[in-house]
């Protein structure tokens, strides 16, 4: 099992994201609220 994994991690390519898309995903996880009501969760995005 050995082999397999450490030959597909070979053809893996790192991925870099841009820091205006990491400001984007952090402010947007930053704009979620999460709201119970009784049995239920609601998720709501704040603007």
């Amino acid at each position: 099992m050995e082999n397999i994994y450490s030959e597909e991690q070979k053809s893996v390519k790192t991925v870099r994201a841009s820091k205006r898309t990491i400001d984007f995903l952090l402010s947007y996880s930053k704009s979620i609220h999460v709201v119970d009501y009784k049995k239920h969760q609601f998720e709501v995005t704040l603007n």
